[in-house]
């Protein structure tokens, strides 16, 4: 594997991502990191092009070269798209690389009509749509693909809307410097947010959509307290919105916490006995599972999407059906269970799976693989 620290030897880039989603989470996060090294570490020129005022752009302000853009959503709005083709004539890229619906056809089609190349990425493991009209955002409107797991790969090729070398399969890639299990503040953390000396911790990092299965989450945590495991606490981290947030505080007993968005997460996740994603659908490869991994936290997951394709049941952690608080929480009892000698080689092998597949580095030559073969 290369480093990410040498120059990109082929010709300098300028790149521009498109991203419509405004909530400040994985995907955004990772465009965030993966953007700024394109930048400082390969040569290469980034402008990111996001919603106006979301918590997107304050994070990516700060960061990287930002231009604020109001989509009026669905496909294509006229306004927004004479507004696209602007921005691509003023900035002028070698590549446009979008990532969610709304950009994916308004600067995917801007680009098409300016003769620029387009990569698209594509986050979550998703059918892709049977129209004609549907799958033009992918036949017309890419040419190349970078997938956040094998498995969403493997649904644009079925599909027919890909061909296989040109689909670069690009898992968030995971900052080892910063997850470092040997900078992990257990105590610290758990004493900064009230929990006892000697308690197990269960928790997980997404934001608070229903899809990611929080409520099952919280549903078995309750089971176990009910059965006995007085000293079982659940933390949650991630945005996400208030009415959710209602239901599941409405759901939770006692020793649950809904922290929010959290700028330490590696913080965070080190202090877990377990970590655990209930997911019900869609979920392509979550950053937040490889960034467990990284710290050697180990893995409970749901067997959707592209989770699979990191989380091998025994092997790199444990995976369980969606929606069955039941064996979920026994799942969770057997493995905070377990002894040292049956848990360590798992951990063993999922943390050296990250370092060998799944750092920015990786990501980063993916891209740029992927950018090269567009601008042939």
């Amino acid at each position: 594997m290369s480093s990410i620290s040498l120059p990109w030897r082929g010709a300098r880039m300028h790149i521009v991502h498109t991203e419509s989603i405004g909530a400040l989470g994985g995907q955004s996060l990772r465009l965030i990191d993966e953007a700024r090294l394109l930048v400082e570490r390969r040569g290469h020129r980034c402008t990111v092009i996001g919603p106006q005022g979301s918590g997107f752009e304050a994070a990516a302000r700060a960061r990287i070269a930002f231009v604020p853009f109001r989509f009026h959503g669905g496909s294509v709005h006229p306004l927004d798209l004479a507004k696209a083709l602007r921005i691509l004539r003023d900035l002028a890229p070698d590549v446009v690389h979008t990532h969610s619906s709304s950009d994916s056809w308004t600067f995917g089609l801007a680009a098409r009509l300016l003769s620029i190349p387009i990569v698209r990425g594509r986050h979550i493991a998703k059918p892709i749509p049977s129209s004609m009209f549907g799958r033009l955002v992918y036949t017309r409107l890419a040419d190349a693909f970078t997938v956040s797991g094998r498995t969403i790969g493997r649904i644009l090729v079925d599909a027919g809307v890909a061909d296989p070398e040109r689909v670069f399969d690009t898992p968030a890639g995971v900052d080892l410097a910063r997850f470092d299990p040997s900078r992990k503040d257990v105590a610290g953390v758990r004493r900064e947010l009230g929990i006892p000396p000697g308690a197990r911790v269960v928790g997980t990092a997404c934001n608070l959509r229903l899809m990611k299965g929080i409520d099952t989450l919280v549903d078995a945590h309750a089971a176990l307290l009910d059965a006995g495991a007085p000293d079982l606490w659940l933390v949650h981290a991630g945005g996400g919105g208030p009415t959710v947030l209602a239901e599941l505080s409405g759901k939770a007993t006692r020793q649950v916490l809904f922290l929010g968005f959290r700028t330490d997460i590696e913080r965070v996740l080190g202090a877990l006995d377990l970590f655990v994603l209930a997911s019900r659908a869609s979920e392509g490869v979550p950053q937040a599972i490889l960034q467990s991994m990284a710290l050697r936290i180990p893995v409970l997951a749901t067997r959707v999407g592209g989770i699979p394709d990191v989380v091998e049941d025994g092997s790199t952690g444990f995976l369980v059906e969606r929606d069955d608080a039941v064996t979920l929480a026994a799942r969770m009892t057997e493995i905070l269970g377990m002894p040292a000698s049956a848990l360590e080689p798992i951990l063993d092998r999922a943390r050296r799976m990250i370092v060998e597949e799944h750092t920015l580095e990786r990501v980063v030559e993916s891209y740029e693989r992927a950018y090269e073969v567009v601008t042939r």
